[in-house]
């Protein structure tokens, strides 16, 4: 097993025989890296972690994830035993897997705030948790009814005001209510440098190709986005 797969597995994997956290440790007599138990780095064997549903079957929330947890996912199991295994599994910028901790936080962070993690009103991005435009959709609908949301793409005089280059694609979100139009406006940009980006990684693909293959739409939605953030303002660090 090499440096990375082992790293990986401090994620993936505890102690089997205490169910400690795992840790990378130098051995000098055999010149390696070595994995081994945080707690006594003389026990032997690994298991996987208890996802958050193992663990609330076998009623071992308290202990795998922390305090508390067992009486919370029982509830949200009242509510649908499925959802657990739609919740968000990976950070969705580096692709590192959440840990049992990370899921529960983001699950009861997201129904903080009157949102749903199974539904992906949530993420979690470098790290840090996110509303996604999905959530803010809901949190529009559920809160501020009387308003809806139109776009379109910016006219000639406003991509003169703005200082946009005509290659670029560039949208405006305005808001209604009831036909009315109010003040205030999301704009979003797509610009051609940033659909044509190629990856770092593997240079014959795109580094985003999302946005390369619909840099109209991904333009709208940004604008979307910054005019629901501007609607229902959170008080999470974005």
């Amino acid at each position: 097993m090499d440096y990375g797969d082992m790293k990986a597995m401090q994620t993936t994997h505890v102690c089997a025989m205490c169910g400690s956290e795992l840790v990378l440790i130098w051995d000098g007599e055999n010149n390696l890296h070595r994995l081994c138990c945080a707690a006594d780095h003389t026990h032997n064997g690994f298991q996987q972690r208890l996802s958050p549903q193992k663990a609330l079957q076998r009623g071992q929330a308290d202990e795998v994830v922390r305090p508390g947890a067992q009486k919370d996912l029982e509830e949200m199991a009242k509510r649908g035993v499925t959802a657990l295994s739609l919740i968000p599994k990976t950070d969705i910028a580096t692709g590192r897997i959440l840990d049992d901790p990370a899921q529960v936080s983001l699950i009861l962070w997201a129904e903080s705030l009157g949102l749903t993690a199974h539904l992906g009103h949530v993420c979690l991005y470098h790290g840090k948790p996110y509303v996604t435009i999905d959530g803010y959709y809901y949190l529009l609908n559920e809160f501020r009814p009387e308003l809806t949301i139109g776009t379109r793409p910016m006219s000639k005089e406003e991509r003169k005001a703005y200082q946009i280059d005509l290659e670029d694609y560039a949208w405006i979100a305005e808001r209604f209510r009831e036909g009315l139009k109010l003040p205030g406006v999301g704009i979003g940009i797509v610009t051609k440098d940033e659909g044509e980006a190629k990856s770092s990684r593997d240079p014959g693909q795109f580094r985003a190709p999302v946005v390369h293959s619909h840099p109209q739409r991904m333009a709208e939605k940004r604008a979307e986005w910054q005019l629901l953030r501007k609607l229902i303002p959170l008080e999470v660090k974005e």
